[in-house]
């Protein structure tokens, strides 16, 4: 009569002491997955992080590119209108000093002429500077869009 008892009790208490031993090497293969899944995620986030630093920093270096680049344009702009101050200038004292009206209309005709040679030459050093600021302020903007793209492609292969 006690043999069956010790039977019937001794087999579940063999299984809890089995399932016992058995707990901490669940318990591993549950809880490295979860800490590697967590260090992927909190690494997709820190690169997350660094890729929009990245970004800003890119946003700043071509507003500094701007701001140096308008600062330019405005010198040759203040130089260009300066030149045409003193041409003006000259040209004021040439027609004052002009003794015959066919005198006056030679350099008028002449400083008209000049004036737009002037002008087309020097709308043609803004455009060009300006094409050139548009160009390197948007570099650093296209790299990070391509930076984007290749981490885009990297993620949908």
């Amino acid at each position: 009569m006690t043999t069956k008892p010790v039977k019937s009790i001794a087999v579940p208490v063999v299984e809890t002491v089995d399932a016992a031993e058995e707990t901490p090497a669940v318990q591993q293969n549950l809880i490295e997955p979860a800490g590697k899944g967590g260090s992927e995620i909190f690494k997709g986030y820190e690169d997350l992080l660094q890729f929009n630093q990245q970004n800003l920093e890119a946003l700043f270096r071509s507003a500094d590119i701007v701001a140096r680049g308008v600062q330019d344009l405005s010198q040759s702009v203040v130089a260009l209108a300066q030149g045409s101050f003193e041409d003006s200038l000259s040209a004021g004292k040439a027609l004052a000093g002009a003794k015959t009206l066919k005198e006056v209309i030679d350099l008028s005709s002449s400083l008209a002429k000049s004036n737009f040679d002037k002008l087309v030459v020097e709308s043609q050093k803004l455009g060009e500077l300006s094409s050139k600021l548009a160009e390197e302020a948007i570099a650093p903007i296209n790299k990070r869009v391509d930076a984007a793209v290749q981490s885009l492609t990297k993620i949908a292969a």
